[in-house]
């Protein structure tokens, strides 16, 4: 079984609206690495998938949006690693429209997309939300 990614606060941003929405993407995550782990089928793993993707798109433009507001200097640097996510995302998604719920679907979920995602929040996330509590 994968392992979850458990909420806390060392991966609080301080910026609500993104605190709340990686909350959600974690829980979405969560779903997929078990959809995956127990085998649930491709209908339910290919449901799950999905709505990550839409919702990490959905997340993205949220923040996007807040750092642009904001007038985050190092808005390109976390753009380019946002778009590298969502072309990864959309590449498992194919991956998966083609091959089903293969072992290397789970190790890139499992590994790559986890591994991802707390570094992200924790690192690049972080600076932007240490950026905004000054901006205050």
């Amino acid at each position: 079984m994968m392992k979850k990614i458990e909420w806390s606060q060392k991966l609080a941003v301080g910026v609500e609206v993104i605190d709340g929405q990686h909350q959600q993407w974690i829980q979405r995550f969560n779903d997929v690495a078990a959809a995956i782990a127990t085998q649930e089928g491709p209908v339910q793993i290919g449901k799950t998938l999905t709505f990550l993707v839409d919702y990490t798109r959905q997340h993205f433009a949220t923040e996007e949006k807040i750092m642009t507001a904001a007038g985050y200097p190092d808005l390109p640097a976390h753009l380019a690693q946002h778009h590298e996510l969502t072309q990864t995302l959309q590449d498992l998604l194919r991956d998966f429209e083609e091959e089903g719920a293969t072992q290397k679907l789970a190790e890139i979920v499992g590994s790559y997309l986890r591994h991802w995602l707390i570094n992200h929040i924790q690192e690049t996330d972080r600076k932007f939300g240490a950026y905004a509590q000054q901006k205050k």
